[in-house]
C-alpha cells in the first residue's frame, strides 16, 4: 500500500473512532448517572453555564489539556495543531450525534445503569479505534504522556491521578453549586472500572484487523 494511502486510511480509522466516541459520550448523558472521569469537569461547566453546550465545554477542556501539554513540552508544533483539529472534530461529532439519539429516554434506574454500561462499551470501542490507527492521541492522552515523561512515572499512574483529580473537583463543584451531583455518579464509577479493560480488549482485536487491512 502506498504511503499516502496508508496515511489517509489511518486518518479515516481515527475519525471513525472519534465518531463512535461521540455516540458513547452522548449515551452517558442520556443515562444521566454521570460521565467518564475525564469528562466530568466539562459536564459540570455545562450545567453551570447558561449555554448548556456539552460539546463546547468538551472542546474547551480538551484545548486546556493541549495548552498544558504544550507548556510541559515547551513547544507547539505540528502534532499539537493536529490534536486541536481532532478535538474540534470530536466536539462537532458530540453535537451532531446528540440529535440522533433523541429517542433514548431511560426511566428506571436499572435501564439507566445498563445504558451507562453500554455507553462505556461504545466509548471504549471508539477509543480502541483511535489507538489502533496509530495516527495521533487526544489532548488528554497527550497531557498524560508528557507528564509521565517529565516526572518519569508510568502512563497509567498519571492518568489515574488526573482522573481522580478531575472527578473530585467536579464532585465538589457540583455539590456546592448544583442540586445534586449530575456530572458524577454510578456511570462515572462504571467508566472508571470498565473502560480500561474494554479498551484493551478491543484495541488488541482492532490492531490486528487494521494491520491486516492495511497489508501488514
Amino acid at each position: 500500500m502506498k504511503k499516502n494511502t496508508f496515511f489517509y486510511h489511518r486518518i479515516l480509522f481515527y475519525i471513525a473512532g472519534l465518531f463512535i466516541m461521540s455516540i458513547g459520550s452522548n449515551l452517558f448523558l442520556k443515562a444521566a448517572l454521570g460521565v467518564a472521569p475525564s469528562c466530568t469537569m466539562a459536564l459540570t461547566l455545562t450545567y453551570l453555564s447558561p449555554f448548556h453546550s456539552y460539546a463546547l465545554f468538551n472542546f474547551l477542556i480538551n484545548t486546556s489539556f493541549l495548552i498544558l501539554e504544550a507548556m510541559i513540552l515547551q513547544q507547539f508544533g505540528k502534532m499539537q495543531i493536529i490534536q486541536l483539529c481532532l478535538t474540534f472534530s470530536y466536539s462537532l461529532f458530540i453535537e451532531f450525534t446528540s440529535y440522533g439519539l433523541f429517542f433514548i429516554e431511560p426511566h428506571s434506574m436499572i435501564a439507566k445503569i445498563f445504558l451507562s454500561i453500554f455507553a462505556c462499551a461504545i466509548l471504549s470501542i471508539g477509543v480502541s479505534f483511535t489507538i489502533s490507527s496509530g495516527f495521533a492521541v487526544m489532548p488528554m492522552e497527550g497531557l498524560v504522556k508528557s507528564i509521565a515523561a517529565k516526572c518519569d512515572c508510568s502512563f497509567g499512574s498519571v492518568r489515574v491521578c488526573l482522573e481522580v483529580l478531575f472527578t473530585a473537583g467536579s464532585a465538589l463543584a457540583s455539590f456546592f453549586l448544583l442540586p445534586g451531583m449530575p456530572s458524577v455518579g454510578i456511570g462515572t464509577v462504571i467508566a472508571a472500572f470498565l473502560s480500561g479493560n474494554i479498551t484493551n480488549i478491543f484495541s488488541s482485536v482492532f490492531h490486528k484487523k487494521i494491520n491486516a487491512y492495511l497489508g501488514f
